[in-house]
């Protein structure tokens, strides 16, 4: 979960964390430019397949609450 300095946040599965964030925060991923660079990673969770974690980040976003999710991600 990533939080942009507008105060947003952004919410997506990957395999390569590091190589993902540095995306976002270089402007090359257009979704996240409105967020407010850079980007911050605030919680994160390490899922066994990218199936599960792609079940998870659908379930996060249909939350619509941030915090919430961030609390789950954390946990």
């Amino acid at each position: 979960m990533l939080q942009g300095t507008k105060g947003r946040y952004y919410i997506h599965a990957t395999e390569d964390l590091t190589a993902r964030v540095a995306r976002h925060n270089t402007g090359m991923v257009h979704s996240t430019k409105r967020l407010g660079l850079p980007l911050v990673l605030v919680a994160s969770r390490e899922f066994p397949t990218i199936a599960e974690a792609l079940t998870e980040e659908r379930r996060l976003k249909r939350w619509k609450n941030p915090q919430k999710a961030m609390a789950y991600l954390q946990e």
